[in-house]
């Protein structure tokens, strides 16, 4: 199948998915299902929070978005201890990715970069002590995460400024999914019957998830920029 045939068929396969998705939030017991599940993740405690975070680290090897981790992690144990949690288990699951990356799949990542051109470029552009560069494209979306991982992996950057630059660039990011899940959770406590929330609590809770989404807009946008003035070639200029 072309990529124009197969760029046809997508919007037809997300329809699909999402019908599918609706059918069985109709059909199946969903709901109990992610109740109990909840229920038995938080009797575990904080230590619960670790053990689910785990789960990022095959989510990483196996190209799976580990935002879900970050969703239910969150949602049932709150910022504190989900954040520590999946900052080590990400930071983990980024490192071994990169490892298979630079070993056992090398040849085949490799092969799929060079059919694409803008990851292509990028692979072009990281360098041995490219620290900034992949700071910049661990704040920046602009190419998607569990991706990155074995991207850099064929490229001359060496393992610990990988390690150092993937560890603090990812903290803005992670931080605003553990911090919108754990604003979830406690909006469902609310509704289901906990605690109300007066109108000055809703206020300074809307408050805080705004400013914590813009500023993590304004860092993605100035990586961006940055991102662009590294990775476009400068048109060599003569008399």
């Amino acid at each position: 199948m072309s990529a124009a045939d197969r760029g046809r068929w997508r919007p037809w396969l997300a329809l699909a998915l999402l019908a599918a998705g609706l059918a069985a939030l109709f059909v199946l017991p969903l709901r109990s299902w992610l109740e109990a599940l909840l229920a038995r993740a938080q009797a575990l405690g904080d230590a619960g929070a670790f053990l689910f975070a785990a789960l990022f680290i095959p989510f990483c090897v196996l190209l799976l978005p580990g935002t879900t981790v970050t969703l239910f992690c969150g949602y049932a144990y709150g910022f504190w201890p989900t954040f520590p949690a999946v900052v080590l288990a990400s930071n983990l699951g980024a490192e071994l990715a990169f490892l298979l990356g630079r070993t056992l799949l090398r040849e085949r990542v490799h092969g799929w970069i060079c059919a694409r051109p803008r990851l292509a470029a990028v692979e072009r552009a990281v360098g041995a002590e490219s620290m900034r560069l992949v700071f910049l494209l661990r704040l920046s979306p602009l190419i998607p995460f569990n991706v990155l991982n074995y991207l850099l992996g064929v490229t001359p950057i060496r393992f610990v400024p990988y390690a150092l630059a993937t560890f603090v660039g990812m903290l803005p990011g992670t931080a605003l999914n553990c911090y919108a899940a754990a604003t979830l959770g406690e909006l469902g406590s609310a509704l289901e019957g906990g605690r109300p929330f007066g109108a000055l609590e809703w206020s300074l809770l809307a408050l805080r998830l705004v400013a914590t989404v813009l500023a993590i807009w304004f860092v993605g946008r100035r990586a961006r920029a940055a991102l662009r003035s590294t990775l476009t070639p400068e048109t060599p200029g003569g008399p």
